[in-house]
């Protein structure tokens, strides 16, 4: 079954083709016609290079591109504009649907298989997976091959194995922490966990727990929590009202903010670096919305870099900090220097004080960012290394999105 006409991308191309981005993201395969997302192809089909795909929120249905031409693979329909973010394997990505307090879990159709220095690459049509949860979230964080799903409802968490995402009925196995609260839980090393634990509603730090759910530590020095990243090979940062909270090995040590009196909310990092990103925030100081914070969880240090712009969301790749500003550039922050390298991107934008609001976000896999721009209902395709920009059109008002099965571009199997 084709695509509604309504959901039939158009295409405009303002740039030539990005050639070492083409050749790295081009996927080798036969063509195949565009199918609903719940009509998943029966058996999957090999090709000669991985296909990122891009999954992408839109106010009542979430769109799956094809990363490289923007051509969209299939729609699945939702109640609500959700949260999208990657599962364990890289392959599934969650929908947190927080305003109908509802979690789904959706098949990109897109993953490679590793073989030791190869891999093989295989395709499907999205789908949606058997997981229906009534819950309010906010958080999936996936790593170490779990992903752990926060419930603001509950005071508890639900945690999926890798290896339990695929078919059949997905039921994560629950952990209960505590009251209810907007909180996070991640999956460690070790097979535990760590939890955000709560006062009067409001999360207030972090327990250490077993691979059980037993408490074996906690620290409640994180006042005002909100926001985890991971960063170095098995810790994670948390942001607090008065800097980050950094656990790992089951052992926490705080790094004061840069700027005094002030909190921080959304972090980034990648697992090779120990620096960690964070958006700066405080009542009393709106001019903070341009800056972003650099902590050294190494050093045991943080510094401010001011941007010239305020900015929507924060992603991180190979060493860089990269968000887009109200004025339409991309800035890319060298995470050791601090350096700021302004490129344009996409015409100016407003930042309301509603979070919900559409605005652009991005996401990256190595010198690749994808824009999703709401207002000029476009997603743009950015190639760091050159500055070469292109922009397809497509239709309603692109939102959150996720990038899935990037890691193994260009590989031949």
């Amino acid at each position: 079954m084709n695509l509604p006409a309504s959901r039939n991308p158009l295409r405009r191309r303002h740039a030539a083709v990005l050639g070492a981005l083409a050749l790295g993201l081009a996927a080798c395969g036969a063509d195949t016609d565009t199918n609903e997302a719940t009509e998943a192809a029966a058996e999957p089909v090999e090709v000669d290079h991985a296909e990122p795909r891009l999954v992408v929120a839109y106010e009542d249905h979430v769109e799956v591109f094809d990363a490289t031409t923007i051509e969209s693979k299939g729609s699945i329909e939702t109640t609500s504009a959700p949260y999208v973010q990657t599962a364990a394997d890289g392959r599934h990505v969650f929908t947190l649907a927080h305003n109908d307090e509802t979690i789904g879990l959706i098949d990109s159709g897109t993953w490679t298989e590793a073989h030791g220095d190869h891999g093989h690459s295989f395709t499907l049509d999205p789908s949606e997976t058997a997981l229906e949860l009534d819950h309010l979230s906010y958080h999936a964080v996936s790593d170490d091959e779990r992903s752990v799903i926060w419930y603001d409802d509950l005071g508890a968490f639900g945690v999926l194995d890798h290896d339990e995402l695929e078919g059949g009925k997905v039921e994560p196995q629950l952990f209960e922490i505590g009251e209810p609260h907007h909180g996070v839980a991640v999956p460690t090393a070790d097979g535990g966990f760590l939890a955000t634990v709560s006062a009067d509603g409001e999360a207030t730090g972090v327990a250490v727990l077993d691979a059980t759910g037993a408490e074996i530590n906690r620290f409640e020095t994180c006042p005002g929590l909100h926001g985890e990243s991971h960063v170095g090979e098995t810790g994670y940062a948390f942001g607090c009202g008065t800097g980050i909270l950094v656990v790992d090995g089951g052992q926490a040590r705080s790094i004061p903010s840069p700027v005094e009196g002030a909190g921080t909310g959304t972090l980034a990092s990648d697992h090779e670096s120990t620096v960690v990103a964070g958006a700066l925030s405080a009542e009393d100081q709106p001019e903070l919305a341009s800056q972003l914070a650099l902590y050294d969880t190494a050093a045991g240090t943080s510094r401010a870099v001011e941007l010239g712009a305020p900015f929507s969301n924060l992603v991180v790749s190979e060493g860089r900090a990269i968000v887009i500003g109200t004025d339409g550039a991309l800035r890319v922050v060298d995470l050791t220097t601090g350096e700021v390298t302004t490129v344009p991107a996409i015409a100016e934008w407003e930042k309301t004080d509603d979070w919900q609001e559409p605005r652009p976000y991005l996401a990256v896999a190595g010198d690749t960012v994808w824009i999703t721009d709401p207002q000029a209902g476009a997603i743009h395709t950015l190639d760091l290394a050159t500055s070469a920009l292109e922009t397809v059109e497509v239709d309603g008002e692109p939102g959150r999105l996720v990038v899935v099965n990037a890691d193994h571009a260009g590989h031949d199997h």
